[in-house]
């Protein structure tokens, strides 16, 4: 009767010095780990990240696009398109910052850069109160694209209750028309700053540029004719 040998994981790679190499989430910092495990702890978590995204990929989840940094996976960079509803043609980009200690600790934070109008999104912060919905975050039950699901819902189903902008959620029960014009001003406005410079130098950033003929029109065509393929 043969017996099994015990699984284990392999040993950690090291450099030319002798010493444990990092993977690349190195500025992460592992909390409440030992030993060897230590060392495994930012290859899990990026492993983690990884699985996360690609789970927000196979939601399809319509007018959200969402880019990793390239500097940080903690950090992703994020735009939704909002095609209905008080803010339709709303073209709002987001930034996601996952925590250090993801998938134990607390909600990603979601930040729409520059603030929009809204009862849930802190008039000067721009972030987005996500922390009554995502009270305690559940590893294994909640997942970042719920978080993003959530973002996008805001638009559609507005909630006034402990509102970050009290403004807004004053307009919106007690005078809806100035609300709504409000929000219009907002939508108009940052469209009209859509193609400004962005303040990071991150390669993964979301950029517009306006449309030029020669460049855009291929890639417009062969966009329009996969979906045709996909129907």
């Amino acid at each position: 009767m043969t017996t099994m040998e015990k699984k284990s994981l392999p040993k950690v790679p090291e450099d030319a010095n002798g010493e444990a190499t990092v993977s690349p989430l190195k500025a992460v910092k592992i909390t409440n780990t030992e030993g060897q495990l230590a060392a495994y702890g930012p290859f899990f978590l990026e492993y983690a990240l990884m699985s996360e995204y690609n789970l927000l990929r196979k939601q399809r989840l319509p007018g959200l696009y969402v880019l990793p940094s390239e500097k940080s996976p903690l950090h992703w960079f994020g735009v939704l398109f909002i095609r209905q509803g008080i803010y339709q043609e709303g073209v709002f980009k987001f930034e996601l910052s996952i925590p250090e200690n993801y998938p134990d600790g607390d909600c990603p934070s979601l930040r729409f850069t520059p603030p929009i109008f809204h009862p849930m999104i802190d008039p000067d912060t721009g972030v987005l109160e996500v922390k009554k919905t995502f009270s305690k975050w559940r590893r294994g039950s909640n997942h970042i694209w719920q978080v993003l699901l959530f973002a996008r819902r805001v638009f559609y189903k507005i909630d006034t209750t402990e509102p970050l902008n009290p403004e807004a959620a004053d307009l919106y029960e007690n005078d809806l028309e100035l609300f709504k014009s409000r929000v219009h001003e907002c939508v108009l406005s940052l469209k009209e700053h859509l193609y400004d410079p962005v303040s990071t130098d991150d390669q993964h950033a979301i950029v517009f540029s306006p449309w030029e003929e020669e460049l855009h029109r291929s890639v417009h065509f062969s966009i329009i004719n996969r979906k045709q393929e996909d129907t």
